[in-house]
């Protein structure tokens, strides 16, 4: 019954987590296009990238937050978030803060989760191409425990190791 109930409520928070935009279209842009390739690093040009980034602002009621918005060069969503810091230069050294999703090429929704001043923080899900959800729990930056589960679309679930995440991102 725990267990029922377990798995009912993270398929409940995988569901509305998924589907939802992260920035809204209000959000106004602050800054120029910046380029990355694929390395992350930042280029002059559209041609030398694999990526751009536009950087935004929000306002929700009285409080404004940094957002970002990455696109393909086709102009789709790549991803979008909160941030504390863009790194121009090197984007590996940028700092993600508050909600941060990430899409595939096609539009569909790829994983979601909370960072906190850079650091994952919460629970992560990752819609998976075959139509299976990842999720792995972070504290702090680390996860929670040593595996993460995935939900296949018929519903049966699996532990796996939690150094195989990186060959699911």
């Amino acid at each position: 019954m725990k267990r029922l109930f377990l798995a009912s409520i993270m398929m409940l928070a995988t569901v509305a987590s998924f589907g939802h935009r992260v920035v809204s279209e209000n959000a106004t842009t602050v800054s120029d296009t910046i380029y990355y390739d694929s390395n992350r690093l930042n280029v002059l040009n559209k041609a030398e990238a694999s990526y751009y980034r536009l950087l935004k602002k929000e306002k929700k009621g009285i409080f404004e937050s940094k957002v970002f918005q990455d696109f393909y060069l086709d102009g789709t969503l790549k991803a979008e978030g909160g941030y504390n810091f863009i790194d121009l230069g090197n984007d590996k050294n940028t700092t993600f803060d508050g909600t941060v999703s990430t899409y595939y090429p096609n539009g569909s929704q790829k994983w979601t989760g909370n960072f906190v001043n850079g650091k994952p923080d919460g629970y992560f899900t990752l819609m998976m191409q075959d139509g299976s959800i990842a999720t792995v729990q972070f504290v702090d930056g680390k996860s929670k425990y040593d595996y993460f589960v995935i939900t296949d679309k018929n519903g049966q679930m699996q532990k796996r190791s939690i150094q195989e995440i990186n060959d699911f991102l």
